[in-house]
């Protein structure tokens, strides 16, 4: 991604912020990602994104994903005309905005550039750069998002529930019934969580490369 795409992504993420966010504590929690990493990070280290700026294109894709789900596969409609099992929401919109926009914070700073070695073709030893991660406040990956916006912003419950689990059970299955059952039951409190979660497959596994290094 060259610096121009970057800088182009970071208004774009802004605008989206602004325009879909009303709520108090945006321009603190903007100012936060200004002084971070945010829109220079990678996504990941070796999958979905994994070069500079691909944290804010990914989050970027996942609102644009949740929403297009929200308006065009009949949830807003069943919501809004009490078809559907949840009650009607008020702003569901800013709430989709807060938590697609916000659900991978727990990234800031934690994808360092590294130097290592491997084969080439000829076999012989050759230096490559590529990322990895040094993560300093280990806690789990959708808790510590949550941690993250509640520092400027306050959340619904819905909308913790959301950011918590938008791995869905990427992030429970290595912890036992007790996790999974706490992702079950997030389910059926709010149309958020299955939204955040299926937007969130849909961006880093159908939409977004990986750069082979």
């Amino acid at each position: 991604m060259t610096n121009l795409e970057i800088a182009q992504q970071k208004e774009e993420f802004i605008s989206l912020c602004r325009n879909n966010i009303k709520r108090e504590g945006l321009d603190e929690l903007l100012a936060y990602l200004e002084k971070s990493d945010f829109y220079m990070a990678p996504s990941s280290t070796r999958f979905h994104l994994n070069e500079e700026g691909g944290l804010c294109r990914h989050s970027i894709n996942v609102f644009l994903m949740a929403k297009k789900i929200y308006e065009n596969c009949g949830i807003k409609d069943a919501i809004e005309n009490g078809q559907s099992a949840f009650p009607k929401s008020e702003n569901m919109e800013e709430s989709i905005a807060i938590c697609a926009l916000f659900h991978d914070l727990c990234k800031i700073g934690v994808y360092k550039r590294a130097e290592k070695f491997r084969k080439d073709a000829a076999g012989r030893w050759e230096t490559y750069l590529t990322w990895e991660m040094k993560e300093d406040f280990p806690i789990e990956h959708g808790v510590k998002s949550v941690l993250n916006v509640r520092n400027f912003m306050k959340l619904k419950k819905e909308e913790m529930l959301a950011i918590r689990w938008h791995m869905g059970l990427f992030d429970a299955g290595d912890n036992g019934s007790g996790n999974r059952r706490s992702y079950y039951d997030a389910l059926d409190a709010s149309p958020l969580v299955c939204l955040l979660n299926s937007a969130d497959i849909l961006a880093s596994r159908c939409l977004e490369q990986t750069t082979e290094e």
